[in-house]
């Protein structure tokens, strides 16, 4: 008996642990690096197969993505926000060697949308940058918002509008929330 309790024990133990990572682990610059250096050199094949297997793997956060909400950016900004996306998620399985974030609802993003949304409705008066500093407050995923602020914020070629930013901003944020 007493080895049985000790295997109950152990296993819950390690689910925890699993548990406890996935929500810890903090992504780290130089893996956000690392993907946008493998999706500048990946060819066409290679950007349709990863869309294809996002497609599969998370179709709530593509049709996300892809929603009426989505549709008030221009195709410059929804192609950048795919993007961000992208960097995002392979980003993710490689800090957490391969294994997919867990397939999200329709609600729990709609919850987090509407949690960040409300966050950045209280700061219009401010400029972007600094309505941002709320979401880096309570973050684990510091860098990875800081990638999506850097995007976002070094738009020299202006093919971001000032309301994109914010849809951009929300929309990885939201997305990092429920995956990270």
């Amino acid at each position: 008996m007493p080895n049985l309790l000790n295997g109950c024990a152990l296993t819950f133990f390690k689910l925890t642990l699993i548990l406890f990572n996935k929500y810890l682990i903090m992504i780290p610059e130089k893996i956000i690096d690392a993907a946008i250096e493998s999706m500048g050199t990946q060819n066409e094949d290679g950007y349709e197969r990863f869309i294809k297997e996002f497609e599969t793997k998370q179709p709530v956060v593509l049709g996300y993505l892809f929603s009426d909400n989505m549709k008030l950016l221009t195709e410059k900004e929804r192609n950048l926000l795919l993007y961000i996306v992208m960097v995002i998620r392979k980003s993710y399985l490689k800090t957490h060697n391969g294994q997919e974030p867990s397939p999200v609802s329709p609600d729990q993003l709609g919850e987090a949308e509407d949690k960040n949304w409300s966050q950045i409705e209280e700061l219009q008066h401010l400029d972007f940058r600094k309505k941002l500093d709320v979401f880096f407050e309570k973050t684990p995923q510091e860098d990875l918002l800081a990638f999506v602020e850097d995007i976002l914020s070094d738009d020299d070629e202006e093919i971001i509008t000032k309301t994109a930013r914010e849809y951009i901003f929300i929309a990885a944020k939201t997305i990092v929330d429920v995956w990270c």
